[in-house]
């Protein structure tokens, strides 16, 4: 009878962690600084244009900025984990 150490014959070995697609990260933190940058500051000018000139910005306008800034964040968080991939230790620790 075997034990659970010994390999059955014919069996895979376990495989390691999976190295992380970096270049699928860098496509995603790109697109998504490349789209959210500049809605968030479209958005920003004309919230900012309609609270100087006294009025209430319209929803489309809000809805603009709240998107860009979303965007904007998924690309930062998209960008810090490709930096998180690079500056990771080979050898297993931390």
């Amino acid at each position: 009878m075997s034990t659970p150490e010994t390999p059955q014959p014919g069996a895979q070995p376990p495989e390691g962690p999976k190295k992380p697609q970096r270049g699928f990260m860098i496509m995603l933190a790109m697109l998504g600084l490349a789209f959210g940058l500049p809605t968030v500051y479209s958005g920003g000018v004309m919230v900012g244009g309609a609270f100087g000139a006294g009025e209430f910005p319209a929803l489309g306008f809000i809805v603009q900025l709240a998107f860009g800034l979303v965007l904007t964040g998924f690309g930062l968080a998209a960008l810090w984990a490709v930096i998180l991939t690079f500056t990771e230790r080979g050898d297993g620790q931390g």
